[in-house]
């Protein structure tokens, strides 16, 4: 089964290796895909995406994001991923370029991320689930309000989720009409014991995902 990771940090956030160094490691590693999605910046795309493109490396790189959102009168806020999978590198440089500028002008809330995304194109993912410490009818309730502002999925196959956690959260996702996705969360040295691509060691993201990230993904003007 060809392996996937659609939750990495690099140096651009808070993450221990560079974009560059990522690259080298998913390879090593075996995986045929990886989202880079720093914390609320697109700043280390463009150093992957030029190596790979330059050496012409057997890895296909997603440009991400993993937004910090904070809902009025709630003590938590939710992150949400985008991905984006423009072909056209002049777009894809606007993306880059304009998306950050327009999350810094936004409310912080989000419905503003998740509308933020899809005006480039993107794909939109709730973030690790779990840690909102919900019950499965508070998150539930949650996902739909999320969905009926364009949210695109649920993050169902994370590092921490039991295979129970990830059954429920793939029901979640379904109950919505919502895709799943699935990432480590790999930060380096900053979390011990989550590696790339495996999590704590058993984590297995098949690729079929990006091929339903790809099909809800459109064109920017």
């Amino acid at each position: 089964m060809k392996s996937i990771d659609l939750h990495i940090h690099t140096t651009a956030s808070d993450g221990t290796f560079s974009p560059r160094e990522l690259v080298d490691y998913a390879i090593k590693k075996h995986l045929s895909a990886i989202a880079i999605t720093d914390h609320d910046t697109m700043s280390g795309i463009k150093e992957a995406l030029e190596y790979i493109e330059t050496e012409q490396l057997p890895l296909q790189l997603i440009p991400g994001i993993e937004i910090s959102t904070a809902a009025p009168g709630e003590y938590f806020g939710f992150h949400i991923l985008g991905y984006f999978f423009e072909k056209d590198s002049e777009k894809r440089d606007v993306i880059l370029h304009d998306l950050e500028i327009d999350l810094s002008r936004s409310s912080g809330c989000p419905e503003d991320a998740i509308k933020i995304v899809a005006k480039y194109g993107g794909v939109s993912s709730l973030a690790h689930p779990l840690e909102y410490c919900l019950s499965p009818q508070e998150l539930n309730k949650q996902v739909q309000e999320l969905a009926s502002f364009g949210l695109n999925g649920i993050e169902a196959i994370y590092t921490t989720h039991s295979t129970e956690m990830t059954t429920q959260f793939k029901k979640i996702a379904e109950q919505s009409g919502l895709i799943i996705t699935g990432g480590s969360d790999f930060h380096g040295k900053h979390k011990p014991g989550v590696d790339l691509g495996t999590g704590f060691g058993d984590l297995q993201i098949p690729y079929y995902i990006v091929d339903s990230l790809d099909k809800l993904a459109k064109p920017i003007g």
